[in-house]
């Protein structure tokens, strides 16, 4: 008797990498960079061609092109003093200007015309926000236009499928179909080209079961029933935490996008002048609600065949109070009632501090405002991973109020087989260079040129190309124990083969990249 042996399939690992900046020439440096080093060796050129005095020309033409040198290459505070420029001149600018804001929403009002109320500006960071709405299904969308950054976007609450629960086939089988859910956004004919996913982890209370079966509970139940089932309580283990996962959608404003918001009002007038009266006066920026609420419809039946449940749309009301509990974590998340547009904001919102944010909101405990930072994944896994490799970092983290915001900006199979076969080219240029030179091979570019590869063959098969950032805030009640628990985070995410970078001097627009706005990656 023959017996035949199963090989199991070999478990599918992932490898993402560090951010790769890209310029017009050179190898990981940004354009600005690549100027200034241009811009030193110009000015060191003219300065040994006009200077006449030999002891000044020498030092101006070797000093000045290693000035620019060093302010690109060396390290200065974990950065570079290139980096650090730009972030220490606005830092500074803003302080003299002030930077601590004050909501209005108490005092503005209402209008005495039509009893809507007084737009209330957002605090700094935010830039300018249109609040929309639109149907969808039974409930309201709301649909957020952000005139500086000229996008569309709007947010549902999700559900995951629970992959930790399940064993490593059907693990794969889930990322598959999320993948073909992204390679459907990506390649479609629709204008959603970019998605954001927030896990938002608060803590809750892990006597809430307990209290409701004292509250609820029948006293008049026989006593053995009611000793089985506080026997059967106490041995079921609680969770202290409240998970919450969101995803948002985010359109690009341009002129197929004008002109598609153009025709949806145009065709909502025709349909009411062909019924009664003179139809509803819809404008452009409606249209461009109505619009996205049909791009979520779509993603909506993607979302159910990648297993992923929608629990319900975010209205106006809803989003606000997101947005709020926030800023203010001892807000309830579905506390949604009395809560509007204006109201989604702090009180007060303070960056002074370099290596945080304050914000208070007037329904607070205490008068102690609630403390922030900000941290964006500077180097992702560069070894292969699992599918659950952000499992350290989204669960196995308790008492850490937290923020997990992972944008993807989508592109076309097409133009990322494209942008692929140039970066694959320049690295083989750079291999040939080096050993043309006789110079070793740096064993991390041979990793790298390994994952361009598996990439390839990704997109061969008809996958989109994604662009990856990924954001974590950490809220605490004071900067003690905000220090803790940064350090906390630090360590989770290095068991998840991530590296973080605080955001310091500029958490108050880093930590907007963990709101619901799908921004924090340059397009």
């Amino acid at each position: 008797m023959t017996t035949s042996s199963h090989t199991a399939a070999p478990r599918r690992t992932y490898m993402i990498g560090r951010s790769r900046p890209s310029a017009s020439i050179g190898k990981n440096r940004e354009t600005g960079e690549i100027a200034l080093i241009v811009a030193g060796a110009f000015v060191g050129m003219m300065s040994g061609l006009l200077i006449p005095m030999l002891t000044v020309r020498i030092p101006a033409l070797i000093g000045f092109p290693m000035l620019a040198l060093a302010a690109v290459y060396v390290p200065y505070r974990g950065r570079t003093m290139y980096k650090w420029f730009e972030i220490d001149r606005s830092f500074r600018r803003m302080r003299r200007s002030g930077t601590t804001y004050r909501s209005d929403a108490m005092e503005a009002g209402t209008r005495q015309e039509d009893g809507r109320e007084v737009e209330v500006g957002p605090p700094p960071g935010v830039g300018r926000i249109n609040w929309l709405t639109a149907p969808f299904g039974p409930d309201e969308l709301a649909v957020l236009l952000h005139a500086d950054r000229r996008t569309v976007t709007a947010a549902l609450e999700i559900e995951g499928p629970g992959v930790g629960l399940r064993d490593s086939e059907d693990q794969e089988a889930l990322v598959d179909r999320f993948g073909t859910l992204l390679k459907h956004v990506a390649n479609g004919d629709g204008y959603v080209s970019r998605l954001q996913i927030l896990a938002r982890t608060l803590p809750a209370d892990p006597d809430a079961h307990a209290k409701d079966i004292a509250q609820r509970g029948d006293d008049a139940a026989e006593p053995w029933l009611r000793e089985s089932y506080d026997q059967l309580q106490s041995m079921v283990s609680t969770s202290s935490e409240q998970h919450r996962a969101y995803l948002v959608a985010c359109m690009h404003y341009g002129r197929e996008l004008a002109a598609e918001g153009v025709s949806v009002a145009q065709q909502a007038r025709a349909a009411g002048r062909g019924g009664r009266g003179k139809g509803p006066k819809m404008s452009k920026d409606e249209g461009l609600a109505i619009v996205m609420a049909r791009e979520l419809t779509d993603i909506c039946a993607r979302l159910a065949e990648a297993d992923i449940r929608v629990r319900q749309p975010l209205g106006q009301a809803r989003l606000g109070s997101l947005i709020h509990s926030m800023y203010d974590p001892d807000h309830p998340i579905d506390h949604i009632q009395a809560m509007s547009r204006r109201n989604a904001w702090p009180a007060e919102l303070d960056a002074l501090e370099p290596t945080y944010l304050q914000a208070k909101t007037r329904e607070s405990d205490t008068r102690e405002p609630w403390c922030h930072a900000t941290a964006w994944v500077k180097e992702w896994p560069m070894t292969p991973v699992g599918v659950n490799f952000l499992a350290p970092l989204l669960v196995h983290t308790p008492d850490v109020i937290r923020t997990v915001a992972v944008v993807m900006d989508l592109e076309p199979t097409e133009l990322a087989i494209e942008r692929m076969l140039t970066e694959k080219t320049n690295d083989e240029a750079e291999a040939s260079r080096q050993a043309k030179m006789n110079r070793t091979v740096d064993p991390r570019d041979i990793a790298a040129h390994g994952r361009v590869d598996q990439r390839g063959d990704d997109l061969a098969s008809g996958a989109a190309g994604v662009n990856l950032v990924g954001f974590i805030t950490v809220s605490s009640r004071n900067p003690e124990a905000l220090s803790r628990d940064k350090r906390t985070i630090r360590a989770s995410a290095g068991k998840s083969y991530l590296k973080l970078e605080w955001c310091d001097r500029e958490h108050h627009r880093a930590f907007v990249n963990t709101l619901p706005f799908a921004t924090g990656i340059r397009r």
